[in-house]
């Protein structure tokens, strides 16, 4: 920024000293040029900050009207709802701005927003880490991860929308908060150890607390592409819930949980897995889009006496103290005969084929080399009289 342009900058502050976008302040209006290392500098971010903090209270009438406008667009949906930070977060924060952190806001409203994107990324991770290690299919490149989310060929069948902050939480919704590395020249050069006579550098940045609409839908119409997207929709709570979104997880940033359902007045959510995804358009690619969830139907690839290799997983009825175990083919089941291998969730063993059921799409398992009990003792060869 050149000097003619920083002091009308200047002179405009000097005189108003408000403004009713936080996203231009943010990106336009500091004082002092960025690294300058005089005195004012941290008073220009302090004054930054306090007038990106009022900015939000004259933006509150126009943003609600635009909120208003964006719940009428997604009022068909049941797969949204509220959450709200449980403590502070931060998204944006090593994004390119003129301050040394960032922050994403809504452009054109100046107001706090969590991307689509972010949220996208989060349930893509989690759903790898977390649901994938009880089911395959939810892994990265598996079945069910591409449908969902899509891959290099295709796009998923799921659409995340921006979720943006309700205007009752609007005010006071940017918080002032700092970050206080001790160990600068360390971790800049790294070339002294730390040492507990380190100058500590205190670095002032804007938080965000609130509540947020956040929702999902699936391009696949009908009740079949409802249900997956309340699927995906607990999916992304929980991620939302057990690991936070944003920056500074790690320290307990960016949790977010959900508001009570009945003040919203969306169904409890429904137990079991989703039917398969069918495209109703006759004219649609079906042949290049993604694997269907549940569009084809296991054929058990082994028979009884079939010594096999299985991976432990939670038992999907929920049977407490069931060792349930899933073959390569996807099917899986309990295991009926001998005692269970004494290995944790994820982990690999070998089990034997005790019997198939077909329409079910289950193994019954035993432990290798069990035999099975004769029904009735033997008798002792003495006549009764």
């Amino acid at each position: 920024m050149t000097d003619a342009c920083r002091k009308e900058i200047s002179d405009w502050w000097n005189l108003s000293r408000t403004g009713a976008n936080a996203s231009l302040l943010h990106d336009r209006f500091l004082q002092v040029a960025n690294g300058d290392e005089n005195e004012n500098h941290p008073e220009a971010r302090r004054k930054l900050f306090d007038a990106m903090i009022q900015s939000l209270v004259q933006s509150k009438d126009v943003y609600a009207a635009a909120y208003q406008r964006q719940e009428s667009a997604l009022k068909d949906l049941k797969s949204k709802g509220l959450f709200s930070t449980d403590g502070r977060m931060v998204i944006g924060l090593g994004g390119e701005n003129v301050l040394e952190t960032g922050l994403t806001l809504n452009h054109t409203y100046g107001t706090p927003l969590i991307p689509g994107t972010a949220l996208k990324g989060l349930a893509a991770h989690y759903c790898n880490q977390a649901w994938g290690a009880a089911d395959d299919r939810f892994k990265l490149g598996g079945e069910y991860h591409q449908a969902i989310f899509g891959s290099t060929e295709d796009s998923g069948h799921i659409i995340f929308y921006d979720a943006w902050i309700t205007p009752e939480s609007l005010v006071g919704s940017l918080q002032p908060d700092v970050i206080t590395p001790h160990h600068g020249e360390y971790y800049s050069k790294g070339l002294t150890a730390p040492t507990d006579f380190d100058d500590p550098n205190p670095v002032t940045f804007l938080s965000v607390v609130g509540t947020f609409c956040v929702a999902v839908s699936c391009d696949v119409p009908g009740p079949d592409g409802d249900e997956w997207a309340e699927k995906v929709f607990e999916l992304l709570s929980d991620a939302l819930r057990e690991w936070g979104i944003g920056g500074k997880t790690n320290a307990g940033y960016g949790r977010l949980v959900k508001v009570d359902r009945e003040r919203e007045g969306i169904p409890e959510k429904k137990e079991g897995r989703p039917s398969p995804l069918k495209r109703e358009d006759p004219d649609a690619r079906v042949k290049d889009a993604p694997i269907a969830p549940g569009s084809i139907k296991k054929i058990p690839k082994y028979r009884k006496g079939d010594i096999v290799e299985v991976t432990k997983v939670p038992d999907p009825n929920e049977r407490r103290g069931a060792a349930y175990f899933r073959a390569d083919d996807g099917l899986g089941g309990l295991v009926v005969l001998g005692t269970p291998p004494s290995v944790e969730i994820g982990q690999k063993t070998q089990l034997q084929i005790n019997g198939v059921m077909e329409k079910e799409g289950l193994y019954n398992f035993a432990a290798i080399g069990a035999k099975k009990e004769p029904t009735h003792k033997p008798r002792d060869g003495r006549r009764r009289r």
